[in-house]
């Protein structure tokens, strides 16, 4: 395989979490990428129309050969994937993956975004899936980047509670990562790195290192703390799903060095691919929320 960077990129379930922000990430450096979105999708309309790098089809997610025949027609290299865990969206991998497959696509950027998924349990699906592609001979590129650091106030129930919620002590270090520096890594590594560097290959990146504990010293009394068994439930949806990220934080499993087979952390893996953008800054938790 020739070690000539990738050209030709294109995602799918862009959204506005991560997916905009890859997009975004893309145009800011020039580099050209195809939006392939659901029929009624308004997603795209957060990005500049007259950019000349952006290009936005439509297709059902569904349906393999429709994917596979827009992926041709654009002779993509690259197809990355931001489907939300919520509401099925992770189904449909199977589909980009198999449709992939038959369309040449080199390289597929499966829906990561956190921490190595467990194999049974919350956000087995992602293992399953990493089976499955593996099997049909597709290589991914797998990201590891924690806890986005936005999602605090949500992780918390600040934003709805005005109280920074904690479960138990909150004093387990993880891996939190601004959304910016993690879709930029995506668009730089993807863009710079020969193939052989990102065939079958998992990167983990941390922006910082630090617990919840930690964080919420940042406010600086300007919100009151409280540590709790579980999140309040009333007024706050998904409480329980909070409750359970927040325990997968409270026992290291929020660390990008976690590994879920053996259970143990090495803090050092948490980072260990942050050298593949050179003299970035990153973000800190403090830089992203404004305290």
């Amino acid at each position: 395989m020739s070690e000539v960077p990738f050209k030709s990129f294109a995602i799918v379930g862009a959204g506005p979490h991560i997916g905009i922000p890859i997009v975004k990430a893309f145009l800011a450096i020039g580099v050209p990428i195809l939006i392939i979105a659901r029929p009624t999708s308004t997603n795209a309309s957060a990005l500049p129309a007259d950019d000349p790098n952006l290009k936005v089809v439509r297709a059902d997610y569904t349906s393999g050969p429709e994917i596979s025949a827009i992926l041709c027609e654009n002779k993509i290299e690259v197809l990355i994937s931001t489907v939300t865990f919520s509401f099925g969206g992770l189904a449909v991998q199977t589909v980009f993956a198999d449709a992939a497959k038959e369309a040449g696509v080199k390289l597929f950027v499966p829906s990561e975004f956190g921490t190595a998924p467990p194999a049974i349990g919350m956000a087995h699906e992602k293992h399953d899936f990493a089976i499955h592609v593996k099997s049909i001979g597709l290589p991914t590129l797998r990201v590891y980047n924690g806890v986005l650091d936005e999602f605090v106030p949500w992780l918390t129930a600040l934003t709805e509670t005005g109280k920074f919620h904690i479960l138990n002590k909150g004093e387990m270090p993880g891996s939190f990562t601004a959304t910016p520096d993690v879709a930029g890594y995506v668009a730089h590594i993807l863009t710079t790195q020969p193939p052989s560097r990102l065939l079958d290959v998992e990167v983990r990146i941390e922006g910082q290192r630090t617990t919840m504990s930690e964080i919420s010293a940042l406010y600086k009394g300007s919100v009151p703390v409280v540590h709790c068994d579980t999140l309040p439930t009333e007024g706050v949806a998904d409480a329980e799903v909070r409750t359970l990220f927040q325990q997968r934080i409270d026992v290291g499993q929020a660390s990008c060095g976690w590994d879920p087979e053996t259970g143990l952390d090495d803090a050092g893996l948490a980072g260990n691919d942050n050298s593949l953008w050179e003299g970035h800054r990153w973000l800190t938790v403090g830089d992203v929320l404004g305290l």
